[in-house]
């Protein structure tokens, strides 16, 4: 199998496992309010197809205009591993720290929203990190 033929089959399964699982969170949102809605399973086959486009026509932009110059080098790798070693250790002994505070305050119920929301706001940090650190 030739590249060209591999990389075709790659992204051919990671848009099918997206629109599947888009479909999948419809139909549980769907079995838990008693309705289904699949107008939305339109929305996620376009825009899962119109983001992959997007990005393939940004990627051949941004090839055509930097050339065949390398994304990271091994400078790049180290710094991204660094940080990444020290935000795991910081979340860990972090959320572990947290924790052990708020239960012994008293608190020993904690509500899953507040906790969703808690982590999406440390992914989004983490993940803004790492792109700075990837600039760097």
């Amino acid at each position: 199998m030739n590249n060209q033929k591999l990389q075709i089959t790659i992204w051919s399964v990671v848009i099918g496992c997206m629109i599947i699982g888009g479909y999948l969170g419809v139909y549980i949102i769907g079995k838990e309010t008693g309705e289904y809605n699949y107008e939305n399973v339109i929305a996620i086959i376009v825009g899962t197809v119109l983001g992959f486009i997007i990005y393939l026509l940004f990627s051949k932009w941004n090839k055509k205009r930097n050339g065949n110059v390398p994304d990271v080098d091994e400078r790049s790798v180290l710094l991204m591993k660094s940080y990444l070693m020290g935000v795991l250790y910081v979340v860990l002994f972090g959320s572990g720290a947290v924790l052990l505070i708020l239960y012994s305050m008293g608190v020993h119920f904690i509500e899953t929203g507040l906790l969703i929301v808690c982590m999406m706001g440390l992914y989004m940090l983490i993940g803004l990190g790492a792109f700075i650190t990837k600039r760097l």
